[in-house]
This record gives C-alpha cells, structure tokens and sequence, in this order.
C-alpha cells in the first residue's frame, strides 16, 4: 500500500507545484494592474531561474545521493512528498523549504504505510539528504534569486502610505534517489537494483524548493541573503549530523530528533530574517520615493531599485511625480538623477531617455495608484 502511494504522489508534486507557481503568477498581474494600472515585470526571469537552477541542484544532489549509497524507507519518502505538497499550497503564508527536517519523525507514528526500518540504517543517509537540500537552497538564493517583487501599497500609523513586498522564488529539484523496496516502481524502465540483500529502485523525486515571503522594513533581497546564510550554516550541521551517525549508527533515532529541531530553528531563524530592516519604506515629502523600477528599462540601465528616493531631476528638486514629470521634460534625450538609496547613500545617475511619463520610464511610484 505504500509502495503504491509513493508511485501515485510522485509526479502530482510537480503538477501541484506548477499549478501554484501560475496561480501565483497570475495573481501578481492582477493586483500590480489593479494597483498600478500596469504590470510591473512580465519577463519570464523567475521562471527560468526556478527551472534551470532546480535542475542543476537537482542533478548534483542525485548523484551524491545515490553515490553515498542513500536509501530511505518509503513511508518517509511519502511523508516528505506530502509536507512539500502542504507547503506549496500554504504558500500563501509563506514558503520555506525548513519543512523538510520534519519527515522522518513518521518513524514514530505506528507504521499505517507498513514497517518502518529502525532509523539506524537510513538516519545518515536522510540527514545527508537534508544538508543536500539546504545547502541547495542556500546556493540558488544566493546566485540564481532574481528580484521580482509584489509591492502592495497600505496606510501607515502615521497617514503616509507604506510598501510592503512580497517574492516567491521557487526551484524545481528533480531528485532521483534510492528507495528501499523490491517491488517499487523505478521510471518504468529503469530496473530495480540490490547490493547483498538489500534491494532498491531508483526512483524520481522531484521537490520544490525556495522561498516565498513578505517584508516591510527592507526589501526581500535582504531577507533572502540572510536566509542563504542560513540554509548554509544549517546545511553543513546536518552534514556533521550525518557524518555522526555513519560512524555509529545506534545514534539514529537521536539523530532523526535533532534535523527536527535544526529544522524548527532554521524556520524561526527565516521569520526573524524576514521581520528585520532599517526602517518602512513610506511615502516622503524629502522627494519622489519608487515603489518599484520595471525591468528593461531607462530606469532599471541607470540601476534604480524599489525604496529609491529621487531628490533631483535634470538638476531641479522634486517632491511630487508632477514635478518629476515636469523635470523630465527640461531635457528630451537625457534624465539626470540624484537618487538617495534606503541606507541613506547619496548617488548621481544618467541615461539617455525618450519623451514621456515617469512610469513609461520605468519608475513606479506611490502617485501610480489608481482611485
């Protein structure tokens, strides 16, 4: 019964977390039009990040995993599908792959997927998957996270609106990893395998990794980067975790509770990230402040970013889109900018520009929202 309940939950995670990553998508459009009347970023960018970045993590996992001679029991398999699908469709509270450290406490439950093998001959290997999924994670956060971010704009305490952003980042990891059984469907060509009396399969296991969040005091880059950290330190303790129990694996069960907790605290460790910053990134009398930059445009070539406060155009002083809009038409072919970044950082900027709005230029700002 679980043999078979692994084969069935296998290919819908990648159907669920498709369906999640388009519902989110679309979502994205709707409120950036609703809000802005444009759509702020309609490039493909995340998409091929969260594709190609997966498969390569993916790749390299798969075949450390299956050199280290990696095999889990498929109850835990099961459970570990089963968490990732949950997430994904809770990731409209946020997502974070932390989740995974909680699969192999289904060794404690009573076995209603068939026995369970002690965890003193799987608990290495799962540890090592963990580091492996973790360390992924920290890696593609950390080079392959591309900034494409859901402002949404709201009343502050204090009658100047404020951005809060949100980014879901998604990696499809397709895995392929041994798993004990000798009558566990492979990808149904692949034949079943066995050293000594033991006798596996090599099975796809594609997960879906990442993160989705929501800041207010900073934007989510800087979350991220702190979570990449994370995901390392926390990966490398798992390795040690693993390393441990290889050496003496009477310590399985112990192990098996601490990648929870490491777990737990890695995900406490993401909220806090999450909830740090500098300060709200609210309208300003000081200048024009930019909810976002659209990409491919006069204003992305001249490097401004959400939080920017324009302070000079063409050398003029602006503190309404109206006097932005009217310092843009001083100058038809070039805009000259004094921009004043969320740390507070002073920078001169230029770029040749053609005649229009600010927004045609790619500067949204709190003015952009429609009545």
């Amino acid at each position: 019964m679980g043999q078979l309940l692994v084969t069935l939950f296998l290919r819908p995670v990648t159907l669920v977390g498709l369906l999640v990553a388009l519902f989110w998508r679309s979502h994205r459009f709707r409120q950036e039009r609703a809000v802005f009347g444009t759509s702020i970023d309609r490039l493909w960018t995340n998409w091929w990040a969260g594709l190609l970045g997966g498969v390569a993590g993916g790749l390299v996992l798969s075949v450390a995993l299956v050199f280290l001679g990696v095999i889990l029991p498929h109850p835990v398999m099961l459970t570990l599908i089963v968490l990732n699908v949950v997430a994904l469709l809770l990731a409209g509270l946020g997502f974070a792959p932390w989740f995974v450290a909680l699969a192999g406490l289904v060794s404690l439950l009573p076995p209603w997927l068939g026995p369970i093998a002690k965890p003193a001959g799987w608990a290495a290997g799962y540890a090592a998957l963990l580091a492996g999924l973790w360390l992924v994670n920290a890696l593609l956060l950390r080079f392959m996270n591309p900034a494409v971010d859901v402002p949404k704009l709201c009343p502050g305490k204090r009658g100047a609106r404020i951005a809060t952003y949100s980014r879901r980042q998604w990696y499809w990891l397709p895995l392929v990893l041994p798993v004990a059984g000798d009558c566990l469907p492979a990808f149904g060509w692949w034949p079943q395998l066995g050293i000594g009396s033991v006798h596996f399969a090599l099975v796809g296991l594609p997960l879906v990794i990442g993160a989705a969040l929501t800041t207010k005091k900073q934007l989510p880059t800087h979350a991220t980067d702190a979570w990449s950290w994370q995901y390392l330190g926390a990966g490398l303790v798992a390795l040690v975790v693993a390393a441990l129990v290889y050496w003496r694996p009477a310590a399985g069960q112990m192990a098996v509770f601490t990648v929870a907790a490491l777990g737990v605290i890695l995900g406490l460790a993401n909220w806090a990230a999450t909830r740090r910053g500098t300060g709200l990134i609210s309208q300003t009398s000081a200048g024009v402040r930019l909810v976002a930059v659209q990409p491919d445009t006069p204003a992305s070539k001249m490097g401004l970013a959400a939080g920017d406060i324009v302070l000079t155009c063409n050398h003029l002083p602006v503190h309404t889109e109206d006097e932005l809009y009217a310092a843009l038409q001083t100058s038809p072919t070039y805009c000259r900018l004094k921009v004043m970044r969320l740390d507070g950082a002073i920078r001169l900027t230029e770029t040749a520009i053609f005649n229009g709005a600010p927004h045609e230029l790619g500067m949204i700002t709190f003015a952009e929202e429609q009545a």
